[in-house]
């Protein structure tokens, strides 16, 4: 009888012109409360999946927007993010772009090997991070801040650039927060660029060939 009320019933009376007591219509209002409740926290962490989502498309086509931009001008790669189509992350933070000085005036497809090396930190089950894996010969890193709007990728200091592993708290860049070091987990998106895939990408191989004559 009350569920017939609640889901179909208009029939007024003069006791209850309305067609329900102020008993059905809390609970009604629990009800949706209830409901709401439930879908409110999976509708949140729904968009905050897409953000991230897209958030490592923004970085995964500002790598190819790289080389893009050095298949066009010679080898050369940009000076600044600015030159890129796509520099603005989901959150509204521009992108930022650390590039081997060496290259900064020299093409790809002029030098053998690069200055600059990536430092990669290793998480440990307590949270801290250890230096992990040194990777050599890097090109240049595009990345975003990620949803807390706050880098923790180090700045390029004697040709290295820190990058903490999923899962580290931490924050390399302490000048992104007030100068204060941060203890939040690390979630910058990244992408880099070895010399070598540049290279592969972007320098035409040489055609020498001789050829004998009848």
């Amino acid at each position: 009888m009350f569920l017939s009320r609640i889901l179909g019933s208009t029939k007024k009376s003069a006791n209850n012109p309305l067609g329900f007591t102020m008993v059905e219509i809390a609970i009604v209002l629990v009800i949706v409360g209830i409901i709401l409740g439930t879908l409110a926290p999976m509708m949140i962490a729904m968009i905050k999946k897409d953000k991230l989502k897209s958030g490592r498309q923004v970085v995964e086509r500002a790598k190819d927007e790289i080389i893009g931009y050095a298949m066009i001008h010679n080898g050369k790669l940009p000076t600044s993010v600015n030159d890129l189509p796509h520099n603005v992350d989901p959150w509204g933070n521009r992108l930022f772009l650390i590039i081997s000085p060496d290259l900064a005036i020299n093409d790809v497809c002029s030098v053998n090997s690069t200055i600059m090396s990536a430092v990669f930190y290793s998480p440990s089950s307590s949270g801290s991070c250890t230096t992990g894996n040194v990777v050599s010969n890097i090109a240049c890193l595009v990345a975003s801040k990620g949803p807390d709007y706050n880098r923790q990728i180090s700045a390029l200091l004697s040709n290295q650039v820190g990058i903490l592993g999923y899962g580290c708290m931490g924050d390399l860049y302490p000048a992104d927060n007030g100068g204060l070091t941060s203890n939040r987990p690390f979630d910058d998106i990244y992408e880099y660029l070895s010399l070598a895939e540049l290279k592969a990408r972007v320098c035409q191989p040489s055609t020498n060939s001789t050829s004998s004559g009848p």
